[in-house]
């Protein structure tokens, strides 16, 4: 389950509770993104294994920081060697396309929970590196993103 839906989930169960300051601690969580932002590090954490962890989080978050201040894009633990690597495991006769099957599983591997279910070469169940590259790009972008808001211009 992803990070948004738990926190509806949660949201919801809770709603019916009355506290009022349960309430607002709930929105809160939900407006800010706080288990999206909690889901990528953890993310981040289990792909690189780090020997601190601790130190691991404090580096993440400090360029999570360092890309808001500059206005840049937020930090991403896969970028185009991973997406070409997993592409590269499901191919391994190296024909240059996957099946909609591996493309979908591929997605699934990199957390990537929207992308285009029917993408080019879908038809003929034969995914080639530049359209899997492409959407598996995009959606990891989408979900580097989730958690992070970009600040107004004129706040800064």
């Amino acid at each position: 389950m992803a990070a948004r839906d738990r926190t509806d989930a949660f949201i919801k169960d809770k709603e019916n509770n009355g506290n009022p300051r349960e309430q607002e601690a709930l929105e809160y969580i939900k407006k800010h993104k706080i288990m999206e932002l909690f889901d990528n590090f953890t993310a981040q954490m289990l792909y690189s294994r780090p020997s601190d962890p601790r130190a691991f989080l404090m580096e993440r978050l400090q360029k999570l920081i360092k890309s808001r201040a500059v206005n840049l894009d937020p930090p991403s633990h896969f970028d185009k060697s991973n997406v070409d690597s997993i592409f590269g495991m499901m191919d391994p006769t190296k024909k240059g396309v996957i099946t909609l099957e591996q493309y979908k599983a591929g997605m699934t591997t990199l957390g990537v929970a929207e992308y285009d279910s029917n993408p080019i070469g879908s038809d003929s169940d034969k995914i080639s590196m530049d359209v899997f590259g492409r959407e598996a790009r995009k959606g990891v972008a989408r979900q580097a993103t989730t958690y992070y808001e970009k600040p107004d211009p004129r706040s800064i």
